[in-house]
């Protein structure tokens, strides 16, 4: 009798947009249409925007180890190659032995210059967003560990904000100073996590039958939009006169918002005209969307 070594997945990372996303002003995640995150899934691609690569470090481990990234239209996910513990079993374990203490360190960049312009956080923030299924020693009790694909009411983004300076210096001596620039995110994920539910083997490090799958969410921006004469510049309408409801419409690039003033329907927002109002401490208190109308 033999044993089989096959390649299993280890987990998945999915990493979401709802200006990318949502339809129109209907968020692809509601519960009220559980087919529609498959339907908008089937037209998202994460490299629209967004680089995930793997450290240096963490990718000079896989090779040792055997384990495969591999991108997805979503996210990233993770392969190694691993051993049947016994002839027809269907428990498997790494073909090459984990101590069980490992952390996986991922980058995350944005690629879009316009990304600022449709997300409520910048591409470019001043400390990266810290993404991790265990809670540095230095950060918190408060810490927000990464969310996992079934949470329903995920985390938002800026909640992932590194609080201790600590922490920060101890992420860094992970990558290199080049790994460093442009940085928007790092994903670190253990074996094992704080929450059994966030571990990405077994508690006796046997491979899961149905991998982790972890998720990111980034929301859209909604802005006022200012409909404007392109013969003279003249303002012609802007929503923030509307009511509260109204005075904020969400930009996303499919499906359709509708807006109408003067018993017409009118043309949405496109975040490539955009204006950021900011206080002198550079908190941005104001962004108006322009459209031209004749």
């Amino acid at each position: 009798m033999s044993f089989r070594t096959i390649y299993k997945k280890l987990t998945d990372v999915n990493i979401y947009h709802h200006y990318f996303l949502d339809d129109g002003t209907i968020a692809f995640d509601f519960n009220g249409k559980p087919t529609l995150k498959e339907s908008q899934l089937e037209k998202y691609e994460l490299a629209e925007y967004m680089n995930a690569v793997v450290s240096e470090k963490t990718a000079e481990l896989f090779v040792g180890q055997k384990i495969i990234f591999k991108p997805t239209s979503q996210g990233f996910a993770l392969f190694i190659k691993a051993l049947e513990t016994a002839p027809d079993s269907g428990v498997y374990e790494p073909f090459i032995e984990l101590t069980g203490t490992e952390t996986f360190t991922f980058l995350i960049y944005i690629t879009d210059r316009l990304f600022e312009n449709y997300s409520t956080v910048g591409g470019n923030p001043e400390n990266p967003y810290y993404f991790s299924n265990v809670k540095p020693a230095t950060e918190p009790v408060s810490f927000n560990d990464i969310d996992l694909e079934t949470n329903l009411t995920p985390t938002p983004i800026e909640d992932f904000e590194i609080e201790e300076a600590d922490t920060l210096e101890a992420l860094r001596e992970t990558i290199t100073s080049e790994e460093l620039v442009g940085l928007f995110g790092i994903i670190q994920l253990s074996l094992h996590a704080d929450d059994v539910a966030k571990d990405i083997l077994n508690l006796d490090d046997t491979i899961k039958s149905q991998p982790t799958v972890y998720k990111i969410q980034l929301k859209n921006r909604s802005t006022i939009w200012n409909y404007i004469n392109p013969v003279d510049g003249t303002l012609i309408h802007t929503t923030e006169d509307d009511d509260l409801a109204n005075r904020l419409q969400p930009l996303v690039k499919n499906g359709k918002v509708d807006y109408s003033f003067d018993n017409t329907d009118y043309p949405a927002a496109q975040p490539n005209r955009i204006k950021i109002e900011r206080d002198g401490g550079g908190v941005i208190i104001k962004t108006i969307s322009e459209i031209y109308i004749n």
